[in-house]
């Protein structure tokens, strides 16, 4: 799982949201901390520590391999919302927001192997 080594959170959390779509609230929710705590994040006041920077390195990983694997950011956007049957009819966002980013990266990771869930 990697870490993330940041000096700023700002170009991490404002790719998550251009590139995914991604609120600052399912950000929050991925990663088990407040919606505050992602806000003072993104205006530079704060950095995550312990197992939030350990999360947000698996968040950032898995940004980077839905753009890897799926090509241009809307493609990402489409599959994040799509119901998917590896997590029961739940699509990968709301896998996020239940903090459940081990699911999701197994799911994506299923159709990078060819497994059509």
């Amino acid at each position: 799982m990697p870490e993330v080594d940041i000096l700023s959170c700002t170009p991490l959390i404002e790719g998550l949201e251009r590139d995914l779509g991604l609120s600052l609230d399912t950000i929050a929710r991925a990663l088990d901390v407040d919606r505050r705590t992602v806000e003072r994040w993104h205006a530079n006041r704060s950095l995550p520590q312990g197992k939030a920077r350990r999360r947000l390195g698996d968040l950032v990983a898995l940004h980077e391999r839905l753009l890897a694997v799926l090509g241009p950011p809307e493609a990402a956007r489409e599959w994040l919302r799509s119901p998917s049957l590896y997590l029961g009819g739940f699509s990968p966002e709301e896998g996020l927001r239940a903090g459940r980013l081990d699911r999701v990266r197994a799911d994506l990771d299923g159709l990078a192997a060819g497994v059509y869930l």
